[in-house]
């Protein structure tokens, strides 16, 4: 299953930079169609580029932007030391032409009459015959010690398959006449937010006749081991059980033809941060 989003999480509070090696030109496609057919992969070597990106830190949030009229997407993150631009084109989309500029503040904004000055931005890329996605890495260090914030310009050039040319900006912060855009994006701290994570897995039952549960059940642990049987796979085992066993064994001994459910707890704690899921399992006694 492709999944065209992305989802990030933190291990024991750490960053942990994920490098993905991947062809920009399919990338594009599966991340908004996820298939491809031969035609659509009809492209020449020119718009065929390795690179090396990351779109994907642990502890921090990967922020997306749609281009103007859904013509692609931008994606942005941060690790300890560098941060993450992501230009990807949507589906029957070239990227040709690329005009950026990350910056310590809006006073460093290229701005005349018009809106921003595309023309007046640092960093340009172009591709001549056209990419589905092209990546940068820019030290945090370029914006100062432990700046809060960066702001990002952009302005791209797409063309589609009939060769017609459309402008994008990338951001949400505009007022300008020219249609520029611009995005302000928080420096994320890898190791402040720890993300807790714990899953207890899907409710489960089953159902037993008396004389299985006699068979099955000879002291008090046997009664939440047999629980814990109904747990999905990879669920740790260390949860607790609520009705204890002890109750459920009592609540059975007054009247054993029924379900007897319990709710499964599991907890984790990560950098300080506490978590806790939980599942209803249910066994069902029927008589023989």
């Amino acid at each position: 299953m492709l999944i065209c989003k992305l989802i990030v999480k933190n291990v024991n509070n750490q960053c942990i930079m994920r490098n993905y090696y991947f062809i920009a030109a399919i990338v594009g496609l599966l991340l908004m169609g996820c298939s491809v057919n031969n035609d659509e992969m009809s492209f020449n070597n020119d718009q065929i580029k390795t690179v090396n990106s990351v779109w994907e830190v642990d502890g921090c949030e990967s922020m997306i932007y749609e281009f103007h009229s859904s013509l692609g997407e931008f994606i942005i993150t941060n690790d300890n030391d560098n941060l993450y631009l992501n230009f990807l084109a949507n589906d029957g989309f070239l990227i040709y032409d690329i005009r950026w500029e990350a910056m310590p503040s809006e006073a460093d904004l290229p701005i005349n009459a018009n809106g921003i000055n595309s023309s007046r931005l640092d960093q340009r890329d172009k591709f001549d015959s056209g990419i589905a996605y092209h990546g940068e890495t820019v030290p945090i260090s370029d914006f100062g010690v432990d700046p809060g914030y960066v702001i990002v310009a952009a302005e791209v050039i797409l063309k589609n398959s009939l060769d017609q040319k459309f402008t994008a900006w990338v951001g949400n912060e505009s007022d300008f006449r020219n249609g520029s855009n611009y995005l302000v994006y928080d420096i994320c701290d890898p190791s402040s937010d720890p993300i807790c994570e714990a899953n207890a897995g899907s409710d489960n039952s089953r159902t037993y006749t008396f004389s299985e549960v006699d068979a099955l059940v000879n002291d008090l642990g046997d009664i939440e081991a047999l629980y814990k049987t109904l747990l999905d796979e990879g669920v740790s085992r260390d949860g607790t059980f609520s009705p204890t066993g002890l109750e459920l064994l009592r609540a059975f001994n007054r009247n054993p033809y029924r379900g007897f459910t319990t709710v499964y707890t599991v907890s984790n704690d990560v950098g300080g941060v506490k978590c806790t899921d939980s599942t209803e399992l249910t066994i069902t006694v029927t008589p023989d």
